[in-house]
C-alpha cells in the first residue's frame, strides 16, 4: 500500500518498524509476543512497560543508535498511557529534532510530548488508519495525482521513511541470499529452454505523456529541499 498520509503510523514503512520494535521488546520482556500497536490486553502491556520493559528497550535502542526505534516506542507507549521516565522523554525530544520525518508526523509528536500528562492517561495522536483514508476517498472527491492518475496513497519521500533497526539489514541480507540460492537450485534442476523474443510492447502517446509527468513529479518531490 505504501503511505496513505504523512502523519504518525500512516504508512506501511512505519508499521514495519513497529513490528520490529515489538519483536525486540518481546526479547527484552522474555516473552513470545509483545503487542504494542493493537494489544489484546492493553492494561497488562502497560503494566509490563511501566515495570521496566519500556526503559530497558529505550536504552537498548539508544545504544544501537536506532532513532526511529526510540521515537516509535515512545509513540506506542503514549498511546497506551504508559509512564515514561523523564530522562527518556528528554532524550526522545532531542532525537526527534535530529531525525528526518514528515512535518505532519513531527508536529503530532511534538504536540503529544508537550501535552502528555504521563499519569496513565493515553494520548490520542489522531492519526488516520488505512480504513479512514479509504472511507475518505469514497465520501470526498480525491484530487488526481501528478500525471493525472487517481490513487489512494500519497507520494513518499524516501529520506523521510523510518529506518529499520539493528537486525533489519541482517534479516534483509539473509532473505536475499536464501532466495538467490533457491533460484540457483531451481535453474540447475530445470533450466529454461531458449525462447523467442517477445514482441515489443508500446503505449499510446497519451499514456506515455502521463507516465513521464508522474515520474518527473516523483523525482522532483524526492529532490525537494527538506
Amino acid at each position: 500500500m505504501g503511505a496513505w498520509g504523512y502523519g504518525l503510523l500512516e504508512s506501511d514503512a512505519e508499521l514495519d518498524v513497529v513490528d520490529e520494535i515489538e519483536d525486540e521488546v518481546a526479547k527484552i520482556a522474555k516473552t513470545k509476543r509483545f503487542r504494542l500497536l493493537h494489544p489484546k490486553h492493553p492494561a497488562r502491556v502497560k503494566e509490563r512497560l511501566d515495570g521496566g520493559v519500556f526503559h530497558r528497550a529505550f536504552l537498548y535502542f539508544h545504544e544501537k543508535k536506532w532513532n526511529h526505534g526510540m521515537i516509535y516506542l515512545v509513540v506506542m507507549a503514549m498511546r497506551l498511557g504508559s509512564t515514561i521516565p523523564a530522562d527518556d522523554l528528554a532524550q526522545v525530544t532531542q532525537t526527534l529534532k535530529e531525525t528526518p520525518m514528515y512535518k505532519e508526523a513531527k508536529e503530532q509528536l511534538e504536540l503529544g510530548l508537550a501535552g502528555y500528562k504521563n499519569n496513565g492517561e493515553p494520548w490520542d495522536f489522531q492519526s488516520k488508519s488505512i480504513v479512514d483514508a479509504a472511507n475518505a476517498s469514497i465520501t470526498n472527491e480525491q484530487p488526481a495525482a501528478p500525471g493525472g492518475f487517481q490513487m489512494l496513497n500519497v507520494m513518499e519521500k524516501w529520506s523521510f521513511r523510518p529506518q529499520g533497526g539493528p537486525n533489519d539489514m541482517k534479516k534483509g541480507m539473509e532473505e536475499m541470499l536464501k532466495h538467490q540460492k533457491e533460484r540457483e537450485a531451481k535453474q540447475a534442476k530445470d533450466p529454461k529452454p531458449a525462447t523467442e523474443p517477445k514482441p515489443k510492447f508500446d503505449l499510446p502517446q497519451e499514456h506515455k505523456d502521463r507516465l513521464e509527468a508522474a515520474v518527473k513529479a516523483w523525482f522532483n518531490f524526492q529532490m525537494a529541499p527538506e
